[in-house]
C-alpha cells in the first residue's frame, strides 16, 4: 500500500507542463509498516535546463542529493529518498522506454532503503503512479493523506 500526503499531490500539480520543457526531482517519504510506504514529500525541479527540452528531462543531481539529505535531516531522519518525479506533455502520461531505463538505472546505483523506486508522472489530466521492483515498473494505486 501506497500513501501520497495530499501536500505532495498539490505541489505535484504546480508543476504540471502545460508549456516549456519537461521539470523533475525526487521524492521522501517512510517506510510507515510492512508493505506501508508514504510518500511525504517532493523537491522542487532539479533540471538541468541546459540539457533539457519538451519532452526530455536531465537530474542536477547536486540538487536533488542536496534536497534528499536535507529533508533526511530535517525530518529527524525519518524520511529517505523513495523515488522520482518528473512532467510529461500529456492528459494521462505513460513512462516511455527512456524512464523505465532511467529508473532501471537509479535502482541498480543508488543506496536506496525500499526494496524497489517510486516513479510519479505528473500529466495534465492525471498522473502515472509507478513501482520499480528490480524486474519491471508496476502501476499503483495510490491513497492520498
Amino acid at each position: 500500500m501506497v500513501e501520497i500526503k495530499e501536500s505532495v499531490i498539490a505541489q505535484l500539480k504546480t508543476f504540471c507542463q502545460v508549456y516549456g520543457n519537461e521539470v523533475g526531482g525526487v521524492l521522501t517519504g517512510s517506510i510507515i509498516s510492512d508493505n506501508i510506504y508514504r510518500i511525504s514529500n517532493v523537491s522542487d525541479p532539479c533540471a538541468v535546463i541546459e540539457l533539457s527540452s519538451r519532452c526530455r528531462f536531465v537530474r542536477d543531481a547536486g540538487k536533488a542529493n542536496d534536497f534528499i539529505k536535507s529533508d533526511f535531516k530535517g525530518s529527524e531522519h525519518t524520511r529517505v529518498y523513495v523515488g522520482e518525479w518528473h512532467t510529461h506533455p500529456e492528459d494521462n502520461p505513460q513512462p516511455s522506454s527512456v524512464d523505465i531505463k532511467s529508473v532501471r538505472e537509479i535502482y541498480k546505483k543508488s543506496d536506496i532503503v525500499l526494496n524497489g523506486v517510486f516513479l510519479i508522472i505528473v500529466g495534465l489530466k492525471s498522473n502515472y503512479y509507478g513501482f520499480y521492483d528490480g524486474k519491471s515498473m508496476i502501476e499503483i494505486n495510490v491513497t492520498i493523506v
